[in-house]
């Protein structure tokens, strides 16, 4: 193990641990610690799972149509992109629970669930999905389970021809999984008919679209790390960009096309909600578009793709810019309260119905009918533990296990 390698392995392992430990403490004082009120329930960490899903989603719509359209040139970040998925899919798991306060009760849903619910659904997704990418990523690495690795292979004739034959038949469900996952997580919000900002049904293709954009973003950023920006793999990582770019393209689409549609033909309720998102947080909705459109043009360049730096500075931008879509779903849904009340004497007028928030701090009303939330340390810590949690995988797995293409020179 290099250098490199374990200097990533202890940075990540320690805020993992230290994330670890905020969630204790939040266990045991309460999500009193979140800046979460009871009118802005989803916050930080549900923006992180629509984030870390779509760093899934990708990861395996990458792999499994390489084996399913064969295009060999891509053939060695396979198991990058299988890892990737697993990593990202768990931690999708892991931010739900802090998110649900006292994460014992899950029990409830296993024992009675809702199946009307998308969350049942959801839960049901995630949990195959993250099965099929171990088992993907087990097929591709068969043939190399060998010396040391050798009690983990099945016994077959010929491994690396059944390692072919069982990662193409596994590829169109493994893309299935791939493009599901992201569509029930995009029904959780679209189903919410009381919610304005999420009623759309571009709501799931801007999903996939925006997934398969930042996911082949981290299969890239993997790439980059683990065989450098030689010349040899230079033809892989342009496929990429391309593929990044146009998802890129679709995604800002899609998004322009459903706030046009609101601003247009929406009632007054939708201009309040456009007018919290474009007033509040205007400068974080430029940023959003700009920042992975500027990032994924960027990435089609072969000077930007010959440089580690440069690469990773253009990656960054994009998955920050996927990000920053990913916590504005929630601002415009929540700082407008759905339920509303007509008052005596004004029949025509409609007023929104005063919600207790739930705390009583100095300066702020017990009633709310809007709310500026920002995440607390709490939170930060947490989500950003996970999302160590998702390194830390990465790079033990390839430190440990035969991901790397032999073919590296």
């Amino acid at each position: 193990m290099s250098l490199k390698m374990r200097i990533g392995l202890m940075f990540s392992g320690a805020l993992f641990l230290v994330a670890i430990a905020a969630w204790i403490y939040q266990l045991k004082e309460g999500l009193i610690l979140t800046n979460l009120p009871n009118s802005y329930s989803w916050g930080l960490y549900i923006s992180g799972l629509a984030f870390f899903v779509g760093n899934a989603a990708g990861g395996l719509v990458l792999t499994s149509s390489i084996h399913l359209f064969g295009v060999k040139k891509l053939k060695p970040l396979a198991k990058l992109g299988a890892l990737t998925a697993f990593a990202n899919v768990t931690a999708a798991m892991l931010i739900v629970l802090p998110d649900i306060g006292r994460p014992i009760r899950l029990y409830n849903l296993l024992l009675h669930p809702n199946w009307m619910s998308p969350l049942v659904w959801d839960v049901i997704v995630l949990n195959l999905y993250a099965l099929a990418a171990a088992v993907y990523l087990y097929i591709l690495m068969l043939p190399e389970l060998t010396g040391r690795l050798a009690w983990l292979a099945i016994t077959v004739d010929d491994p690396r021809a059944f390692s072919d034959r069982w990662a193409r038949r596994m590829a169109p469900v493994a893309l299935l999984f791939a493009i599901g996952i992201h569509v029930v997580t995009a029904w959780i919000f679209s189903t919410q008919g009381a919610r304005d900002w999420w009623f759309s049904p571009v709501m799931a293709p801007d999903f996939v679209s925006v997934a398969i954009a930042v996911g082949t973003t981290v299969v890239l950023v993997a790439a980059a790390l683990a065989y450098g920006t030689g010349e040899k793999y230079q033809e892989a990582y342009r496929m990429l960009g391309l593929i990044i770019f146009m998802a890129t393209c679709v995604h800002i689409f899609l998004m322009a096309n459903d706030l046009v549609i609101h601003a247009w033909y929406g009632n007054a309720e939708t201009h309040r909600i456009m007018a919290v998102a474009w007033g509040d947080f205007g400068l974080a909705h430029v940023f959003e578009v700009a920042a992975p459109l500027l990032g994924a043009w960027l990435l089609m360049r072969p000077q930007i793709l010959g440089s580690l730096p440069r690469l990773l500075l253009n990656s960054g931008l994009l998955i920050a810019g996927v990000f920053v879509h990913r916590f504005l779903i929630m601002p415009a849904a929540y700082n407008t309260i759905p339920m509303t009340m007509a008052p005596f004497g004004l029949p025509d007028s409609h007023w929104s119905l005063p919600i207790a928030s739930g705390r009583l701090l100095p300066g702020m009303s017990t009633f709310l009918d809007q709310y500026g939330y920002f995440p607390s340390l709490i939170e930060i810590v947490i989500l950003l533990g996970i999302g160590a949690y998702a390194v830390f995988l990465v790079v033990l797995a390839v430190a440990r296990l035969p991901i790397l293409s032999r073919e590296r020179s």
